[in-house]
């Protein structure tokens, strides 16, 4: 285990000791950590008569009960959270499938995901971490850019047309719009820097 993940497995597990004496501060600071997993676990399950509001509200409450029944022996409370929350999901949707007939694993759950998606978990919250804050560093500096620039990242990158059709769009040849492309995303590297 890296000496990071070893800091924060030791500091969730302080944060749920806390949690569980009933300090409110760091049971808030556990609910926001596992906010992501929670919603994304929420995104992936399809329970009939449930919508992505209840499923939130069902993970934040597995949550608080792997918080209150976390014993230290255990020494890894983010496993231990994040493999209750989900168990938590397959069991309302076991429950729950006793009374419909509306239930598959193909089924989609919304934004393309299925409840399939959502069992092959290689979930890391950490990784989730740094690719929200890098997006939020990359939404500032795109801003950065002049219109022109800021447009064609737009048409390539967000709207995930091709660069052909922005060079017709703006009557340049292709050509062009690739240097003009390798240009912009120079300017963005720079920033980041």
């Amino acid at each position: 285990m890296n000496e990071f993940k070893k800091e924060n497995s030791i500091y969730l597990e302080e944060l749920a000791l806390k949690a569980q004496g009933g300090d409110k501060k760091n049971l808030e600071d556990l609910i926001i950590y596992f906010k992501p997993y929670i919603k994304k676990q929420a995104l992936c399950t399809y329970v009939k008569g449930y919508d992505i509001e209840d499923l939130i509200q069902i993970g934040y409450i597995s949550l608080i009960k792997a918080i209150n029944m976390y014993k230290p022996l255990n020494k890894n409370f983010e496993y231990y959270a994040l493999a209750s929350i989900k168990r938590n999901f397959y069991y309302l949707i076991r429950k729950e499938s006793r009374h419909n007939a509306e239930y598959s694993m193909d089924f989609e759950t919304g934004e393309g995901l299925t409840l399939q998606d959502g069992i092959e978990d290689d979930f890391n919250l950490e990784e989730e971490h740094l690719k929200k804050e890098t997006y939020k560093q990359l939404k500032k500096v795109i801003k950065l850019l002049n219109e022109e620039e800021q447009s064609m990242i737009k048409w390539v990158y967000f709207d995930r047309r091709s660069l052909k059709s922005y060079a017709e769009s703006m009557g340049i040849t292709y050509s062009q719009s690739r240097y003009k492309i390798k240009q912009v995303i120079k300017k963005l590297r720079e920033s980041f820097e």
